[in-house]
């Protein structure tokens, strides 16, 4: 009852605090549908006119609804008191050909027993009286609302719902579904009706009990419920334990349920976050939103207004370990007016089944491990990121953990054209692209690895460096991004070689070979610049066997880049100092143990990303010392 406890008492926390989006929505006994058919009735009941919204902002309602209406699935028609669709509205559906009798008894019966009663509103009698005439269907063609009956236009249209207001003469025209007397009649006779109480499981109290919860929590699967039991359906059929009933298992009230399910549709709509075919909803008892724990840690620093747009990059180590703990002792603050945060993923498991793919909540004395925890994956898995400031025209550099969507995304994406296609396109731009479903599930799997200080699973980390391997797979932008997340996912696993500056002590044979390869890279890609030509280095071509072979390969891309030390003349020679220097660290190695190398691991990333990033730190003294021209932006455009 955690998840359903702290849901019911956001609601009463936003409505006690007025909150304008949840009165207007997400009251007790009303849902929000979308009513592009609206209709005006005079005040003594005939009909006034008729207009279709096309809007999509314009059609979306409130509602009231009944329990039974709110959550109606198959197809037993339980109308909605009031507003519904046209097929239900319809008394005249025989006319055309509609067989929707049924429908509009019920929905009629349900109508005239509001009326009858002490709670009866005037403005609904209105409409019922124009109802009883039986001719919507008719007036609604006669307007031009409504196509020859039989046409897939007609029957689309059955399918709407409608709306209805009354126009008046001396007054402004009454917009009935923005009408709070009916809203507050409406709750009132739905009180008086409500069946004998019992016992609830959430409150512990007798009150009336929900048989019926609602649907349409989140939009994208809007049969989907939350809980649910088709016990008379399925009896016979489902294994039901030791419960004869679905009350045994679990009874929750009418208001329980109906302040749960609506905090939750208001918590969706305000801030949650689309996850491949999930949702996640990141919340503190205020409604505050949480969901930059999983952000970039950009995004989790945030700007300092006060220290303006200087302290908002940080290009140290120190700088950034020093932001990142003033930010968690201010988010530390923050949360201390919240009695409770959560961390929420729902998944439509079936289409009439919505279940809870993880949840975690923290108390007000775990903020502070939670706080630790999130510092601790942002330090570990922090790394050098590079960004154009197109306003300035500059290059800066940021140091930050990726966001997890974008570790997910780089692990089970691939890359493709904007507008689908295959891999490689004739300069269009390019994207990740990915299964909703898998990228959903990866997500989840790495939530933990923020709240809880997991490790970041495994194969995870494998997909990563093995599309990292294949530079010729992805757009120069893409890959340095992929590379750069690689190398924050696996700096962890080793430590030795994790820093994003180089180790020129160590003399580990997988990340001496990246140093290698990235010398050679470098070479070949300045003689290239010189002689303005614009392709794939050869060190970019043989990536991928190089990371298999590295021996073999070796000897095959010093062969390649000899024209290029030759054409470069004096300014290769301290790019070939470095590439000899590592290999005089490599032959500090047992010659088996070079021999032997195949199939470098996540070291060979490490040591390529790091000794890049010093002749990227070069090339930028040379820019601002007046040597070579930065042409770094005319690289990646």
């Amino acid at each position: 009852m955690g998840m359903m406890d702290l849901l019911y008492h956001t609601y009463e926390y936003a409505y006690e605090a007025k909150d304008a989006e949840l009165i207007e929505n997400y009251q007790m006994a009303q849902i929000s549908a979308t009513a592009p058919i609206e209709v005006w009735i005079t005040e003594n009941g005939e009909f006034a006119g008729a207009s279709y919204i096309s809007d999509k902002n314009r059609q979306k309602i409130s509602i009231p609804c009944t329990e039974k209406s709110d959550g109606r699935s198959g197809t037993d028609p339980f109308p909605h008191p009031l507003f519904d669709k046209l097929s239900y509205l319809a008394g005249d559906g025989g006319a055309y050909q509609v067989d929707n009798q049924k429908a509009h008894d019920t929905y009629m019966q349900n109508l005239r027993m509001w009326c009858g009663s002490k709670h009866g509103n005037p403005y609904v009698k209105t409409v019922l009286c124009y109802l009883e005439k039986n001719t919507l269907l008719h007036d609604l063609v006669r307007t031009g609302i409504l196509v020859e009956p039989k046409s897939k236009e007609f029957d689309k249209r059955l399918k709407e719902v409608v709306r209805l207001g009354i126009r008046r003469d001396l007054q402004t025209d009454l917009e009935l579904w923005r009408e709070k007397s009916i809203q507050e009649d409406f709750r009132n006779y739905l009180a008086q009706s409500q069946r004998e109480k019992d016992f609830c499981y959430f409150s512990g109290k007798m009150e009336t009990i929900s048989v019926n919860h609602p649907r349409s929590i989140w939009n994208q699967k809007a049969n989907a419920k939350l809980i649910s039991a088709n016990e008379d359906v399925n009896r016979g059929f489902v294994f039901s334990g030791r419960f004869e009933t679905a009350n045994q298992a679990a009874q929750i009230s009418y208001e329980a349920s109906q302040k749960i399910h609506n905090a939750l549709k208001w918590l969706i709509h305000k801030q949650g976050i689309p996850i491949g075919d999930k949702i996640l909803i990141a919340w503190g008892v205020d409604g505050s939103n949480q969901e930059d724990m999983f952000g970039s840690t950009d995004v989790f620093l945030g700007k300092d207004e006060d220290e303006g747009e200087k302290e908002a990059v940080a290009d140290t180590q120190v700088e950034f370990a020093q932001r990142l703990k003033k930010a968690i002792y201010g988010k530390e603050q923050d949360l201390g007016h919240n009695e409770k945060i959560a961390f929420l993923v729902l998944e439509a498991a079936t289409t009439g089944r919505l279940s809870v793919s993880y949840y975690q909540e923290y108390g007000f004395i775990q903020y502070a491990q939670l706080m630790k925890t999130v510092e601790r994956w942002h330090f570990a898995h922090s790394w050098k990121y590079d960004w154009y400031d197109a306003r300035k025209g500059v290059w800066k550099s940021r140091i930050m953990a990726p966001s997890i969507f974008d570790i997910a995304e780089f692990a089970e994406g691939v890359e493709r054209d904007v507008k689908g296609g295959k891999v490689k396109g004739d300069g269009k731009k390019k994207k990740i692209e990915s299964n909703e479903k898998i990228l959903g599930n990866t997500i989840v799997r790495l939530l933990p690895c923020v709240l809880e200080g997991r490790a970041v699973p495994e194969d995870i980390s494998r997909k990563l460096l093995a599309k990292a391997c294949h530079p010729l797979c992805y757009s120069e932008a893409n890959w340095n991004k992929l590379l750069k997340i690689t190398c924050s996912v696996i700096r962890t696993k080793y430590k030795e070689v994790g820093s994003m500056e180089i180790n020129k002590d160590s003399i580990d044979i997988p990340y001496n070979y990246g140093r290698w390869l990235a010398c050679a890279h470098e070479i070949e890609r300045r003689a290239l610049r010189s002689a303005s030509e614009k392709r794939e280095t050869n060190a970019m071509r043989l990536f991928t066997k190089y990371a298999e072979h590295p021996n073999k390969y070796m000897a095959i891309v010093q062969s390649k880049i000899q024209v290029y030390e030759t054409k470069l003349g004096q300014k290769a020679y301290w790019l070939q100092n470095e590439k000899y220097r590592i290999s005089q660290q490599l032959n500090q190695n047992p010659l088996e143990k070079l021999v032997a190398a195949r199939h470098l691991d996540g070291r060979m990333i490490l040591g390529f990303e790091a000794q890049m990033e010093t002749f990227q730190k070069k090339e930028e003294k040379e820019a601002a010392a007046g040597g070579e021209a930065n042409e770094r932006i005319e690289e990646q455009n």
